[in-house]
């Protein structure tokens, strides 16, 4: 199951309680449905839900960092957003020069 894995190092001990979590999930829908839980989850299914698990939490993680924390100063948020338009500004006429 190597091509489940992420190309980025992940927490193992994280990947542990997420696949523990994806599972116990899979047997509560089970009992729910009806059927009895006498066989285990298709670990297939299970090594599915725990990469995807993986990935929401990492995608998490991403936008939890690179949201800037809001300045409290009025004007500290203004000359921010000055500066990332300029640098939108420079992207733009970056790509304009790039494609001529």
């Amino acid at each position: 199951q190597a091509g489940s894995e992420p190309a980025e190092p992940v927490d193992p001990r994280k990947a542990a309680v997420e696949a523990a979590i994806a599972r116990a999930k899979a047997r509560k829908q089970e009992q729910q449905a009806g059927s009895e839980p006498a066989e285990p989850v298709d670990p297939r299914k299970a090594a599915v839900e725990a990469a995807i698990a993986r990935a929401k939490a990492r995608k998490q993680e991403q936008q939890a960092g690179s949201e800037p924390v809001e300045p409290a100063d009025p004007r500290k948020a203004a000359v921010e957003a000055a500066i990332a338009r300029v640098q939108a500004k420079k992207a733009a006429q970056q790509q304009v020069v790039n494609e001529d």
